[in-house]
Order: C-alpha cells, then structure tokens, then sequence
C-alpha cells in the first residue's frame, strides 16, 4: 500500500481518501459545504416552527464552525471566510441559547446573509437556491437558502409555507 501522498497531489476541495496503515482519512468535498449542511439544518427546523430543534442544530454548526481548517480553503474560500466568520458565529450562537421562534428567525435573516457570501465561493456538491420572502420582517423582505427549488419559508413556517420565490440559483 503506498503511504506516500505528496500535499502537492491533494487538493483540499476535492474528494480525497488517505489510506495510511489500516485508517482511512477521508475530507469532504469543501469544508464550506459543511457549514452550509449546518445552515440547511437550521432552515429546516424554523420551517417546522421547532425552536427546540433550531437551536440544538446551531448548536451543532457552531462545532463545525469552530473545525474550520482555514489553511485548507482555497485563496477565494478564505477571503470570504475571514469576511463573515465573525458576524456568522454571532448569527449561530444567537440562534442557539435561544428557543424562541421569533428571535431564531431575526438572527437566521443574518445567518442567511453570511451563508449566502461564503455559497458564492464554496464548491457546491449540489445547486443551491437564493430565495426570497417579500412579507418578513415587517414588509423589507428576507433572503435564505434551500437545497430545494419548490418555497420552504423558514419565516413564516406554516402559516406562509410557500410564501417567496427563487431569485438566484447557485452551483
């Protein structure tokens, strides 16, 4: 078995296995795409109207946040990350000591922001769909991101489920 991978050989946005003695060392395609399955989480929830769920799900990305290798991302990836990380952490953790619905949902219109710069740098290993809701926050509207095209408004929830439109598909 050769155990010999030069660095040179690997590319930190790509599917790559190491085999070393009998570990399998495997990164994922972009560590930016784990944040924003952490993001997708969250969305999720607020679209069920689970405050309980948003924040045990925040709570989880901040661990993936706080696991960013930033030596690992490429030039673009990195620009961004530095850009955002901060003001993204304060989205999380707002969302995570909370359980109230309401006060998840104004931060996620933040998080949603952030996610959305480091979505336009990111490897995506799927499309992404920028989607907006004219309704929220007092009728100034909210952006947020889906990994479906059909409107999920993690807004509203289910008193407005399909409230919004795709406005931006990213791949």
């Amino acid at each position: 078995m050769d155990t010999n991978i030069s660095d040179n050989n690997l590319d930190s946005n790509k599917q790559v296995h190491k085999h070393v003695g009998k570990t399998d060392v495997t990164q994922i395609k972009t560590q930016l795409q784990t944040v924003i399955n952490g993001y997708f989480a969250i969305k999720d929830a607020l679209v069920k109207t689970d405050g309980k769920s948003a924040a045990v799900q925040a709570t989880e990305l901040m661990v993936v946040i706080k696991a960013i290798d930033m030596d690992k991302l490429a030039t673009n990836e990195h620009s961004t990350w530095m850009k955002v990380r901060q003001n993204l952490t304060e989205s999380v953790e707002s969302i995570s000591k909370t359980k109230s619905i309401s006060r998840q949902r104004d931060s996620f219109l933040d998080l949603s922001k952030y996610t959305y710069e480091l979505a336009m740098v990111a490897d995506l290993s799927s499309p992404v769909f920028y989607q907006h809701c004219p309704m929220y926050n007092s009728g100034k509207g909210g952006h947020w991101l889906s990994k479906e095209l059909n409107i999920k408004n993690p807004y509203f929830g289910s008193s407005m489920l399909t409230c919004g439109e795709t406005i931006e598909t990213l791949d």
